[in-house]
Formats: C-alpha cells, structure tokens, sequence
C-alpha cells in the first residue's frame, strides 16, 4: 500500500462503500485509513490548500478526507445545533436537499449525503467557486462522529484557483 499513484490506479469508492466500509470503521474501531484518507479539520483549510493534504495525488480534481463534526456556539435562544463551515476566506454552503444512500444488499438506510458549493467572501459580497465537497455522513451515532468528504474542484480553461461563476453538479446515482 506504499504507492498508490501507479499507473491504472483509481480511488473511486462508491457511495456504499464510503459508509459501510470506510466511515463506520473509521467511527467503530478507529481503523487508520491514512495511506488512502487522511483526517483533516476542512474548516481550518481554504479548499485550494487540502489537495497537497491528501495521501493520493489526482488527475481527477478529487480528493478524500475525514473530519470531525464542528459546532458553531449554541445560541441559548434555539435547540438546534448547527455545523461550523466557515473559514478564514469564505464558507461552505449546502446546496439543495440531503440524499438518502442505502445498503447496496440490504437496501437499509445507511447514510446521507449533502452537496456543498464553497464561496470565497463572507456575506452579501461572497462569491461561488469552482470547489464543491460531498459531505457523506452515517446513520450510526457513535461516540467520535466522523464525516468523510469527497472535494471536487470543477475543471475549467485556467489553472489557477479564482473563484468561478458556475458549478456543474456531479452527482454519482
């Protein structure tokens, strides 16, 4: 497991196998998966600096991450609690409704998945780029909970990483 950047060699894991095998070991038993997914805080990162993060180099334009669950501070006045995206150059945005994934052979409900489009800016002034992340979570509570995020960065004509004013969606069914 030394070198994963052979040729012939893809990381693609489908969406089943993102829950069942890699976010349940990882949250269950603690299983280090680094050579292929390193943990990272994503909210301590601006997307353009967590590729060079990644144990796997891509011609893709997608890497793999696990990171915790961040909570904003609770405001005394709501119950709900709401997850911290937000960091030094801009936020990650959810865009349209979570989609449900299920057991390949079960057909159970073992996870969802919510798209996020990432803007660089805060506020009225925030502009969307060309970075979107697949935030896979289990429907297992466990004691350290445990996303695993798929970052994309949308290929276009430059290579360098200004924010873009549209992002095609991506969605694996």
């Amino acid at each position: 497991m030394d070198n994963f950047n052979g040729m012939g060699y893809r990381f693609h894991p489908t969406e089943d196998e993102i829950i069942n095998h890699f976010l349940e070991s990882k949250m269950k038993c603690g299983t280090d998966f680094s050579a292929v997914i390193k943990e990272v805080d994503i909210s301590n990162f601006e997307p353009w600096e967590l590729p060079v993060h990644s144990p796997l180099s891509s011609d893709d334009q997608e890497w793999y991450f696990f990171s915790t669950i961040a909570y904003k501070p609770s405001n005394k006045s709501t119950s709900r609690r709401v997850v911290e995206r937000t960091t030094r150059a801009g936020f990650w945005k959810v865009t349209g409704k979570d989609r449900e994934i299920y057991d390949d052979n079960s057909g159970q409900l073992i996870g969802k998945r919510k798209v996020l489009v990432f803007y660089q800016g805060h506020g009225s002034n925030a502009v969307k780029t060309n970075w979107a992340m697949h935030e896979y979570h289990s429907q297992t509570v466990n004691q350290k909970s445990y996303v695993l995020c798929r970052l994309k960065r949308k290929s276009d004509d430059t290579e360098d990483d200004q924010p873009s004013s549209h992002w095609a969606s991506t969605s694996r069914n």
